[in-house]
């Protein structure tokens, strides 16, 4: 069995930016000397995700037309 550790998060989707930025600087605190790393990474993923939606890959939901 291998030993981790877990971060169980409760987030209001009524304010995702605030958050979402919660849960990345509790993250970033358990890493230290690898913040920035991650950070690239998670860039990264976002730049993957707007470019879906610019290309428009992604089709709007019934609410977000």
């Amino acid at each position: 069995m291998k030993a981790r550790q877990l971060l169980e998060c409760t987030i209001d989707i009524n304010d995702p930016v605030a958050e979402l930025s919660a849960v990345i600087s509790l993250v970033l605190q358990s890493h230290p000397g690898k913040q920035e790393d991650i950070l690239r990474l998670l860039d990264q993923e976002i730049g993957i995700a707007l470019a879906a939606f610019e290309t428009k890959d992604i089709v709007p939901t019934e609410t977000e037309k």
